[in-house]
């Protein structure tokens, strides 16, 4: 049985939920204005870069830098809330449900190839609304 499999059912509904929101807020001019959004631009860029060179059985891992200890997890959705927070969401290799919530001034994070947990691998969706 395959401990994340409602996790990745609700990853699919909630990506298809924010792509059909996302190109609305890109476009809004109020939102362009604020930092946060160039900052969501430019970590959307290098993540979506990242998982276009990961092959079949690798997914998206994200290595947080700056807590001391490593923490590592699979990376299920990178969020952004006006006007200065971003969010890191997904599951330990343990199980474990993980969300970071940081300053966009403090962002500090290794993008990281993991094995795949299912047949699959789960590529990270992006929130831009703070929902």
């Amino acid at each position: 049985m395959d401990p994340f499999s409602s996790v990745n059912e609700g990853a699919r509904e909630f990506r298809d939920w924010q792509g059909q929101h996302f190109a609305k807020l890109a476009d809004d001019q109020k939102h362009r204005d604020n930092p946060v959004y160039k900052v969501m631009d430019a970590v959307k860029k290098y993540v979506e870069e990242f998982e276009r060179s990961l092959d079949e059985d690798h997914e998206v891992g994200v290595r947080l830098v700056s807590y001391g200890s490593t923490v590592i997890f699979h990376a299920e959705y990178i969020g952004f809330c006006p006007p200065n927070v971003i969010t890191f969401s997904g599951v330990t290799t343990e199980g474990e449900r993980v969300q970071l919530i940081q300053h966009v001034s403090q962002l500090s994070f290794i993008l990281k190839a993991v094995p795949k947990t299912n047949e699959k691998p789960r590529r990270i969706g992006f929130n831009a609304n703070g929902a």
